[in-house]
């Protein structure tokens, strides 16, 4: 093996003007034939030591590249930090370089690292920044959903559990209006413990089957409702004590405190696990005077997983005062399709249309603005579907074809017509000549005193009359008593009642009767013109009705109608 080798006398010679050169020898063993080969591996300077060095090698080398500057390195790991959100190890390698480009002369290379530093610099505060207000903004959804927690533990009775979250926001660094509302939760932990110390024995007598016992409860609760209503906001998510959630909801909506008792009611529609509740829902839920329910009932429509909790919705839906004005396209599929939600969703459109005067399909009068295809084309079918539902005659379908029948004549597909066979079963009194039965006699022109009805005035009029069973009624129809110059000696003021009974509870119309001609119809000369007056009535059923008046034209001796006409279905 030949070894080539140089003096350091002859390096130093040859590199003098470069600075100290350190040379390396490798000696390559050879293959094949015992020939050796030799490789040096030198300085990439480019004086002539180096190119001797080369030459004297017999082979060609590759410049070795100058060493990397010292800030090099932290600011590549800094990005690589960022790149992975590890921030505080990209201002420590920051640091790092900082400290190196500060140590260093100036340069072409320190000022490109500078300009690195102060981008990487930039874009680590800038990420901190983001981070800040995601990390805030989670806090605060975070303080948001525990303060929920905490206010419906404290109404569902969990007093413990609900501190306990209260105790969790605070924890959670929580803004000033935050820690007013835990003061206020707080508060009304402390007033429902202090509630139940002293009214706990009433809330057990609350759920009892004995109505003396619950009257004797509600009275007692009632003369303290702000006490109260913690326990009874409680009571009614009673999973297993449906009496005592029947007794609750009916003293809530007695209690007149609507902002509380409707979201209460709604709640108990909402809770799969209080079925058995439903109907009370249902029920009190009709019988409320104020407005709310309508807003709360119809989104939970969409959440309802069962065919038995939507008609549930849709029963308490079609007995509200507020029902939402876009009812009707939201509970359009459901029209057409057959099932236990059928009739319940009639009803519950019937509310709606009726209440915000959407009878007009075709000019979408009172619907909502925006109106999509699949809606409009379902709207044009709509009276189709009703006349189809009108015709079903199965017992079984009774109370679904009348309510279809009842929206058909809404919307003016069927026109209801005058009853036959209708009955006066009572009036304030008559005189044999003009008797009550006249009113129903199909005459209101006739030239004679039997075709009318007169009665004294000792007593305000009224007559009440049969349609021989229970019908829905959609208006009354009357003329006034009319006699040869006696214009005046009809009724002036009107309340009409439609019930099962023949007590006169709520005035479903009530109107003004016009005078008659006060001349009576000669024989072969042209009829009067009609003088009656149709007094709308929403659809009621009953099987009487009743007609009092309230005042008269002229009061004199006697008054009277010449003819009444029942019209509906």
């Amino acid at each position: 093996m030949d070894v080539i080798a140089f003096s350091w006398a002859s390096v130093r010679r040859r590199s003098r003007p470069l600075g100290l050169l350190l040379v390396l020898l490798v000696v390559l063993p050879g293959c094949g034939g015992g020939d050796d080969s030799v490789s040096s591996v030198g300085d990439p300077g480019s004086g002539p030591g180096a190119a001797g060095s080369d030459r004297l090698a017999g082979s060609d080398t590759e410049p070795v590249q100058p060493p990397a500057p010292a800030w090099s390195s932290p600011l590549e790991l800094a990005a690589d930090h960022l790149d992975h959100a590890r921030f505080d190890a990209a201002q420590e390698q920051l640091q790092a370089a900082e400290l190196s480009l500060s140590e260093s002369a100036s340069s072409d290379d320190k000022s490109s690292g500078v300009a690195e530093w102060k981008s990487l610099t930039a874009s680590l505060a800038s990420a901190r920044e983001v981070e800040r207000q995601r990390l805030a903004a989670e806090n605060a959804s975070k303080r948001a959903a525990r303060l929920s927690e905490a206010q419906e533990l404290q109404e569902s009775g969990k007093l413990d559990e609900a501190t306990a979250a209260l105790d969790g926001v605070l924890s959670m660094a929580p803004t000033v209006e935050q820690r007013e509302t835990v003061r206020r939760i707080a508060a009304a932990i402390e007033a429902h413990r202090s509630a139940r110390r002293r009214l706990g024995s009433w809330m057990k007598m609350l759920g009892s089957k004995d109505r003396s016992e619950v009257r004797a409860a509600q009275n007692q609760l009632r003369r303290d409702p702000d006490t109260a209503i913690p326990l009874l906001l409680e009571a009614v998510r009673s999973l297993d004590q449906p009496q005592l959630v029947k007794n609750t909801l009916e003293l809530l909506r007695r209690l007149k405190r609507p902002r509380l008792a409707v979201p209460a009611m709604v709640g108990v529609l909402s809770r799969a696990g209080q079925e058995s509740s439903w109907p009370d829902a249902v029920r009190e839920i009709s019988r409320l005077k104020d407005p709310g329910a309508g807003p709360l009932l119809l989104p939970l429509l969409a959440k309802a997983k069962s065919p038995a909790h939507r008609a549930a919705v849709l029963m308490a839906l079609s007995d509200v005062i507020d029902p939402p004005p876009d009812t009707l396209p939201v509970l359009l599929e459901t029209l057409f399709t057959d099932g236990k939600e059928l009739e319940p969703a009639l009803r519950a459109a019937y509310t709606a249309m009726s209440r915000h005067g959407q009878d007009d399909l075709v000019a979408l009068r009172g619907l909502p603005a925006q109106v999509d295809q699949a809606t409009a084309e379902l709207l044009i079918k709509l009276p189709g579907r009703l006349v189809e539902l009108s015709a079903l005659s199965k017992p079984e379908q009774a109370t679904t074809a009348r309510a279809a029948k009842r929206l058909a004549v809404l919307i003016g597909v069927i026109e209801p017509a005058a009853f036959v066979g209708v009955q006066v079963v009572s009036s304030v009194g008559q005189y044999d000549d003009s008797p009550a039965a006249a009113v129903v006699d199909g005459k209101w022109d006739a030239d004679n005193l039997q075709s009318g009805w007169r009665h004294p005035l000792g007593k305000p009029g009224t007559i009440i009359l049969d349609l021989g069973s229970e019908k829905t009624v959609t208006a009354i129809r009357v003329w006034n008593y009319n006699g040869s110059g006696q214009r005046d000696r009809g009724w002036k003021e009107v309340d009409v009642f439609v019930a099962n009974s023949r007590t006169d509870l709520t005035p479903e119309a009530s109107g003004i009767i016009p005078r008659a001609p006060g001349t009576v119809v000669a024989a072969g000369t042209p009829p009067h013109p009609d003088f009656s007056i149709q007094l709308p009535v929403d659809q009621v059923q009953g099987r009487y009705v009743i007609l009092k008046a309230k005042s008269l034209w002229v009061p004199s001796s006697f008054a009277g109608l010449a003819e009444i006409q029942v019209i509906g279905y």
